[in-house]
């Protein structure tokens, strides 16, 4: 509920949404957890660029996540991964993380700026014309910033901001940008050896 709040009431069938933080605060299992209260009745595409499906499904075991209708799968390449969006068929899509996706057709590094808008806007154009709905997780750097920073707020419909302190237990979760509800909510969890748990 935390999380719907700062969504403005939920995600919106056919948006984009991007979820920012730092690494290791806790993006990836807050998308998880999110996976097992919306797999009923929905089917969930998880891509991890940064797992193994193995390290994926142990962490999902200890967060118990359990659903017939989440899939998951290894991947960087975003040809694959719409492919298999063409084959499955999701109500969801989560991107783990956009900087280790990369598209063959440009010449540059993943997680170049160039590659990073380029996937953004392949999904994009998937999450609209399928009218799916879609997160993607982007790293942010020292300095506070998303990982080609603004292009990506440009693309998307929504954007997340997840923060707190690793040596903290609390993390907040606020809305930078939203164009299906307000910037003013914030979500606040606690993360235990369970997960993170509504405050």
């Amino acid at each position: 509920s935390e999380f719907d709040r700062v969504l403005g009431g939920g995600a919106v069938v056919g948006s984009l949404v991007l979820v920012g933080g730092a690494p290791g605060i806790g993006k990836s299992t807050l998308l998880l957890q999110m996976c097992a209260n919306s797999s009923e009745n929905r089917r969930i595409l998880y891509v991890s660029g940064e797992e193994s499906q193995r390290q994926l499904k142990l962490r999902a075991m200890r967060l118990g996540v359990d659903g017939d209708d989440i899939y998951v799968m290894a991947e960087t390449d975003i040809g694959s991964i719409l492919s298999a969006v063409d084959d499955l068929s999701p109500d969801i899509l989560i991107i783990d993380s956009i900087q280790t996706v990369s598209d063959e057709n440009v010449s540059s590094a993943p997680g170049s700026i160039s590659q990073v808008r380029e996937c953004t806007m392949r999904i994009m154009r998937s999450t609209k014309e399928r009218n799916m709905t879609s997160f993607v997780v982007g790293h942010v750097n020292k300095e506070g910033s998303i990982a080609g920073p603004k292009v990506l707020e440009h693309i998307v419909d929504t954007v997340l901001h997840f923060e707190g302190d690793k040596q903290m237990s609390c993390r907040i979760l606020r809305a930078v940008k939203n164009r299906y509800g307000s910037t003013n909510e914030i979500g606040v969890f606690e993360m235990t050896d369970k997960g993170l748990q509504e405050v």
